[in-house]
């Protein structure tokens, strides 16, 4: 659900911001959309004390500069949540800004209700910071008369912070009030399923209320906000759901390593077995995705059922496993003490297996089967 793409802009305080293509979208929609409210107020319509804005391009100015500072508020409050972590041992690799706002990217989940409290409430404590902040300035710009050039974007920056705050404490996962409650939850009961369950719970009902609000605004008042509001509900809705997933299979592979399931006996191909002999004493005996393949004892590569697919048959017996073997890498070779969690990600996104290596030698295989096999085990269980 959340973005993984997006073009680097810049790194503060050590962590990478990423801007997703989405983000544009809505940047430009916030500055059009900003941008006419100003220019309507030198057509007639005024806002503070029948002043009205210059001629000219300054209403689109003070637009998508108004827009720009909301975005760095936004900002703002994504650091501050990357702050707390990194100060409880948590590692932030990036911060990206997409279409709904923007998600910090954590090396490791929260492990104690007390870290997730202070890292659910810092976000929201910045932000009414910043809407007190720019009230304050309203109201100097406001009695010196700065005129609404000045007086509108900092009223309109007042009231975005003010309701992206107030927005975020709703108690419902995965907004920050949601993580505040499932923090409570958890630290009264010490049992983070309960607690994810129960704020998973409360995400889906805000969800349910933002999305009856869009229904009512796309038939009483403003079809394109009420349409805003669909999408952002039903956003929430999914988030809230899969969030307890997330926490099931976080329990599921807590404390077990990948020594624990891996399978074991797997059979290590000598480098100069024909593919016609891997196929037929091989891959026709193991249901294995890959097998491993070795010189001297040693596991050099691995040999992909797949890859067999695109050799012609004819060169079966000319071609032996070590000529077409892929190579070895990090990313698919672990120890036998490697934690589940570290590789669960990975594993269910992108890699069929994991070579199990130690001092060199083989030790089994792990591979997205087993590991989704063993996973749904231990939820039902």
């Amino acid at each position: 659900m959340f973005p993984r793409t997006g073009l680097k802009i810049a790194r503060l305080l050590g962590i990478d911001i990423i801007i997703n293509p989405t983000w544009l979208f809505i940047f430009a929609l916030v500055g059009v959309s900003m941008g006419e409210s100003y220019r309507m107020v030198f057509e007639g319509i005024t806002l503070i004390d029948g002043n009205r804005f210059p001629q000219g391009p300054w209403s689109w100015v003070a637009g998508f500069l108004t827009a720009a500072v909301f975005f760095a508020c936004l900002l703002a409050h994504e650091l501050s949540h990357s702050l707390v972590a990194r100060r409880n041992g948590i590692g932030i690799n990036r911060i990206t800004l997409f279409i709904f706002g923007g998600v910090a990217e954590m090396s490791k989940d929260v492990d104690s209700p007390g870290v997730e409290f202070k890292m659910a409430v810092a976000g929201p404590l910045v932000t009414f910071a910043l809407a007190g902040s720019f009230m304050v300035l309203y109201l100097l710009a406001y009695s010196l008369d700065a005129g609404p050039v000045v007086i509108a974007p900092l009223f309109y920056l007042t009231s975005f912070n003010l309701f992206v705050g107030l927005f975020n404490i709703l108690p419902g996962f995965p907004l920050d009030g949601g993580r505040i409650l499932r923090a409570a939850i958890w630290k009264a009961t010490g049992d983070l399923k309960k607690a994810t369950r129960i704020a998973s719970i409360g995400g889906q009902a805000v969800a349910v209320l933002v999305v009856g609000g869009g229904v009512y605004f796309m038939i009483a008042e403003s079809p394109l906000s009420g349409i805003w509001l669909l999408v952002i509900g039903l956003f929430i809705f999914q988030l809230s759901r899969s969030a307890y997933r997330q926490t099931l299979l976080k329990l599921a592979t807590a404390d077990v390593s990948v020594g624990d399931i891996m399978l074991t006996g797997v059979p290590a191909v000598d480098a100069s077995t024909s593919l016609t002999d891997l196929v037929n004493h091989y891959f026709s005996a193991y249901d294995l995705p890959v097998l491993p393949v070795t010189s001297a004892g040693a596991p050099v590569g691995v040999v992909a059922r797949e890859d067999l697919a695109r050799i012609d048959r004819s060169e079966w017996d000319l071609l032996n496993a070590g000529r077409v073997a892929r190579p070895l890498s990090d990313e698919t070779v672990v120890s036998p003490g490697t934690r589940l969690d570290e590789v669960l990600k990975t594993m269910l996104s992108r890699l069929e297996y994991l070579l199990v290596i130690e001092d060199g030698e083989l030790r089994g295989i792990l591979t997205r089967g087993q590991l989704t096999r063993y996973i749904d085990s231990r939820i039902k269980g």
